[in-house]
């Protein structure tokens, strides 16, 4: 109850007190308790109004705080996003400009023809420094290797070979091309010069074997190792190939894999191969 209200009441007592105790009312009070009555009606509508307003403001209020809220957790979202695509871009960019800096320092040319290449930025780089140090000292010593030239290419001059062994290697006595002289006409066996990456090819031509197999089956053998196995089958030629990283001193041939099977020769058949590079003293890898 409003404080209007508390003096309203105590007048209307007043009255009442007045018309118990035959009280003689002042002239007009009835019209000034009428006034008064009006007076807390409008004043309690207009308090009514206020407080409607004042929830409509808060309930406002409310909405575009929670707005507010969402639009900063979307904020802080797109923020945690961008610096996260910002990290992954940075690392991505450090990664190839280390892939391009390692690559470029792993150039012969810009190592061999500058001794300071890099100089002015692996001193902060101690990993790289000694990366370049290692393969300038890796190319120094290449320098003094001369690089070997291996090459052979070798065929049967005999027309029709019969009845051969298991595991017999094949003859090749005629060596048209012996560049190094690797290649012994009279094991028909290519022995490594050096360490290094080397391709050979064979071609056979099968013949007919009375009684026997129609299919000869041949092989490159490498000390003792079989590789690239083929099939021949009667006047009819089959090629294989091979690329192997060789050591020093290892042997290449081609095998015959079944017993009494035979070739033709007279340049129907060959056996031929070639250094592809060599190797340096570090053990080079293929790819690497």
């Amino acid at each position: 109850m409003t404080f209007i209200s508390h003096i309203v009441c105590a007048y209307l007592f007043v009255l009442l007190a007045q018309q118990v105790y035959s009280v003689p009312t002042v002239d007009g009070s009835e019209d000034l308790l009428d006034a008064l009555l009006k007076r807390i009606e409008t004043l309690e509508a207009s308090d009514a109004e206020n407080k409607a307003n004042i929830a409509k403001m808060e309930e406002e209020f409310k909405m575009k705080q929670s707005e507010s809220e969402k639009e900063i957790s979307m904020l802080k979202q797109r923020m945690k996003k961008m610096e996260s695509d910002f990290k992954l871009q940075e690392e991505m960019l450090l990664k190839k400009i280390k892939d391009q800096t390692l690559m470029s320092l792993d150039s012969i040319s810009d190592i061999t023809e500058n001794e300071s290449v890099g100089d002015d930025i692996v001193d902060q780089a101690p990993s790289v420094k000694d990366h370049i140090q290692q393969r300038r000292s890796i190319i120094r010593k290449d320098r003094s290797i001369p690089e070997m030239e291996t090459a052979f290419y070798a065929t049967h001059t005999v027309h029709a070979t019969h009845h051969l062994g298991v595991n017999q290697v094949l003859p090749f006595e005629l060596a048209i091309t012996n560049v190094g002289n690797a290649y012994n006409i009279h094991t028909s066996t290519f022995v490594a010069p050096v360490p290094g990456t080397y391709v050979f090819h064979a071609t056979v031509m099968g013949i007919d074997e009375q009684g026997g197999d129609p299919h000869m089956r041949a092989y490159f053998d490498v000390d003792g190792t079989a590789y690239s196995v083929f099939y021949v089958t009667s006047y009819d030629q089959s090629s294989q190939m091979l690329v192997i990283n060789l050591t020093a001193g290892q042997t290449v041939s081609v095998k015959n894999d079944y017993s009494d099977e035979g070739f033709i020769g007279t340049h129907h058949s060959s056996f031929s191969g070639f250094l592809l590079y060599q190797h340096s003293s570090m053990n080079a890898v293929v790819g690497k």
